[in-house]
């Protein structure tokens, strides 16, 4: 279930944004210890001349400074609820430095906001997460590879 969605000024060269959704994408697993497979992640891009920085449109600040100094990078991701405090927040931490590596910013100006999903309100195949959750919890903490 979990899904994120990173919004950046559109210009980056498509082979880094491919880069940073592979490596985006590992860390998000890794941090929240889910399988891959249930993860998906998307770039949107963001036209220059519709995005308004420090109330001035972004592609004439751009003309004045570099996207490292101008762009603000947003990730957007929702969860399901039960996650500690301590593992949003290594997350976060962990997908700020990995954007902002990509696309040659500072991760201070990475934002992350994460939207809390209850499983009664979020489906999978339309049945509740909440009714098919437990089942995938336990068959995934019973199988060889979760143990190694």
């Amino acid at each position: 279930m979990p899904v994120a969605n990173i919004h950046v000024l559109a210009g980056h060269p498509r082979s880094v944004l491919k880069q940073l959704l592979r490596e985006f994408s590992a860390v998000f697993a890794r941090e929240i210890n889910a399988p891959a497979d249930r993860l998906q992640v998307w770039i949107t891009e963001v036209d220059p001349e519709l995005c308004v920085i420090a109330g001035e449109p972004a592609d004439e600040v751009l003309k004045r400074q570099g996207r490292a100094d101008t762009e603000v990078p947003f990730i957007r991701m929702a969860l399901m609820e039960g996650r500690s405090v301590e593992t949003l927040h290594k997350l976060m931490h962990a997908l700020s430095d990995v954007t902002a590596r990509h696309l040659g910013g500072d991760p201070k100006r990475v934002r992350v906001q994460i939207d809390h999903v209850h499983p009664d309100r979020w489906s999978i195949g339309g049945v509740a997460a909440s009714i098919i959750r437990a089942d995938e919890l336990a068959n995934r903490a019973a199988s060889p590879a979760h143990a190694a």
